[in-house]
């Protein structure tokens, strides 16, 4: 018989999606969707390497995350994340 650990979540707006994170979070995790490590968002951002550090801890806690690659792996498929880096920074 098949495990039925995973649950079925509830269709949401786009909105109520990106209210999951907040705006620097999701700025954040962008870059470690680019493969950016603590130090080098930390340093793009003008931020402390445990400030970054935190924002991932927070960041996979929200989105229920095992590692990095699954908080952006799950961004993307809830809509969270844009499919897509934009063209211009």
């Amino acid at each position: 018989m098949r495990n039925q650990h995973y649950c079925v979540k509830k269709q949401q707006s786009a909105a109520n999606k990106r209210a999951i994170l907040s705006d620097r979070q999701i700025e954040v995790l962008m870059l470690v969707a680019e493969g950016a490590t603590d130090n080098e968002i930390a340093i793009r951002l003008h931020l402390s390497v445990l400030t970054v550090s935190q924002y991932v801890v927070e960041i996979r806690a929200r989105l229920d995350a095992r590692s990095r690659a699954h908080a952006v792996a799950l961004a993307l498929w809830q809509g969270v994340l844009p499919s897509r880096p934009s063209s211009g920074e």
